[in-house]
């Protein structure tokens, strides 16, 4: 009798049909993986892209004040920055008053620097006219961060000398705005971006760092259509940071 009962089989449940009715059919599961997906392609560029900002406005900044710094260790031995020699080439200037307050990897001339490098403007063109893509005597260092400064010749300039910041080194995009940016160190004020009072061509200067002219319609302005060298001292206006309107 016991034995019977333990084997006897239980019926099914009277509800099974409910119970089966809890799952997801197939193409529930592929219109919710579907929605996953365009929510994902819409939203993961743009954190992309927000991240690419941040990293770069820190390394810029990090880049930056190392230099500076370097400027201001050289005052003590070297005097005040008015009595600076700016007429030096670009590694003359360097070996002068900079190569011993840096560590670095490794030291070149323009010449063969640019047979491996290639300056983009920020709207895509090659840079061809300026001093820190033509010229021999330029210099340029490799420091332990990765990123590249540049030490810039200008022939017959008296009054400041460019200096050029590529945040990580050989790697693409290698573009003024992006990677690639300009800055001057000139008398007073050291290490200013480019086009700060005297720290650039006289026909280009925005004088005080007014957002309006550094995205307006002057060759220099940081906007997509121009060549974007002014978009250091847009960024530094900026509290170094990278906006949603900055031409990315």
């Amino acid at each position: 009798m016991f034995i019977k009962e333990a084997l006897r089989v239980p019926p099914p449940p009277q509800n099974i049909s409910k119970t089966m009715s809890l799952g997801f059919t197939l193409a529930e599961v592929l219109i919710t993986l579907g929605v996953i997906g365009v929510v994902a392609a819409l939203t993961i560029p743009n954190l992309i892209t927000n991240y690419q900002k941040k990293v770069t406005a820190t390394e810029l900044k990090k880049a930056y004040s190392e230099i500076a710094q370097a400027i201001k260790l050289s005052q003590i031995q070297n005097g005040e920055l008015n009595n600076w020699n700016f007429t030096l080439s670009g590694r003359d200037f360097y070996y002068q008053y900079l190569q011993k307050y840096f560590i670095k990897n490794k030291e070149i001339p323009n010449n063969e620097f640019k047979r491996q490098y290639i300056v983009k403007n920020m709207n895509g063109t090659q840079c061809t006219g300026e001093v820190w893509c033509t010229q021999n005597d330029s210099f340029y260092i490799y420091l332990p961060n990765g990123s590249i400064m540049g030490i810039m010749t200008h022939i017959g300039q008296t009054k400041y000398k460019s200096v050029t910041i590529d945040i990580n080194g050989l790697k693409a995009p290698n573009q003024i705005g992006k990677d690639f940016f300009v800055f001057s160190i000139t008398s007073p004020d050291g290490l200013v971006p480019y086009g700060y009072k005297d720290g650039g061509m006289t026909s280009g200067n925005f004088g005080d760092m007014e957002k309006s002219k550094l995205t307006g319609t002057d060759n220099y302005a940081c906007n997509k259509a121009k060549k974007g060298i002014w978009c250091s001292a847009l960024i530094m206006l900026q509290n170094w940071e990278i906006t949603k309107d900055y031409p990315w």
